[in-house]
């Protein structure tokens, strides 16, 4: 059994269908890409696959359970964390507050060690403080912990989103567009950090991209959408010599650095 499966997702706005019949099989461990031309239904799976749009019909069950009609901080609580495209920190927060922020669904604390700052809840923030900046050194963001969000460059606020998604301890995490208005050089180092979270901690990884010499070296398999509709699914290799997606997405010009 798969440990993700999505069967004939389908979603209408106002009589039109922005995506149809989206199916989608994951084991454990894969990496898998999602692209397509802007406007071709990308994020609106992603928004189905976390609660914020309930599809007109279709499934999403992981490990054999429906998450059908659950609200979207069930779905984290199942296992299933986001970045988004565009970013979306608590900008006057110190970096270190942003990631922990995202460990409030799963605190321990009772009102009364809240009140009293008992030892057992100074301990919970110890370790909470701990976490966190682990995950903050993952991403080469522990010497900026105490700095506002604002404060940071782009591209580190970029990964700071990421680290955020994973204080939520997922199964499942989803990259919506993860290098946006990074220049060409931090490309490289998003790509090691993201294999490194397949290889190393054994995460399931969806991704939405546009840049396609970031996407290509790392996904195990690529999905094409356009206009709602799938019209390619395979490896890199497959992708890049489709017709159909050069003609909807890549164009005629178009040339994969390694291939």
């Amino acid at each position: 059994m798969s440990f993700l499966e999505i069967k004939n997702l389908s979603i209408e706005f106002g009589g039109l269908r922005a995506v149809d019949d989206f199916n989608l099989s994951l084991k454990q461990g894969e990496l898998i890409a999602i692209i397509g031309p802007n406007g071709a239904g990308k994020t609106t799976v992603f928004n189905m696959l976390t609660g914020l749009y309930a599809p007109t019909s279709g499934s999403i069950d992981l490990n054999g359970e429906s998450l059908l009609g659950l609200k979207p901080f069930q779905f984290a609580q199942k296992g299933i964390a986001r970045t988004f495209q565009n970013i979306r920190l608590f900008a006057d927060s110190t970096v270190i507050d942003n990631v922990k922020m995202a460990y409030t669904h799963k605190s321990r604390e009772t009102f009364f060690q809240c009140l009293f700052r008992t030892p057992e809840m100074v301990r919970q923030e110890r370790e909470l403080d701990e976490h966190a900046l682990k995950l903050l050194e993952r991403f080469g963001l522990a010497g900026q912990a105490d700095l506002l969000a604002k404060n940071l460059p782009y591209g580190a606020q970029r990964r700071l989103e990421i680290v955020r998604a994973l204080m939520l301890d997922p199964k499942i995490l989803l990259l919506d567009e993860p290098v946006a208005g990074m220049v060409t050089t931090e490309l490289d180092d998003i790509a090691t950090m993201v294999k490194k979270l397949r290889d190393e901690l054994g995460l399931t990884i969806i991704l939405i991209e546009h840049h396609m010499n970031f996407v290509m070296p790392i996904a195990d398999r690529i999905k094409v959408l356009n206009f709602g509709q799938t019209i390619a699914e395979g490896e890199a290799e497959e992708i890049q010599r489709n017709p159909d997606v050069i003609a909807a997405y890549l164009g005629g010009g178009y040339v994969y650095a390694n291939a």
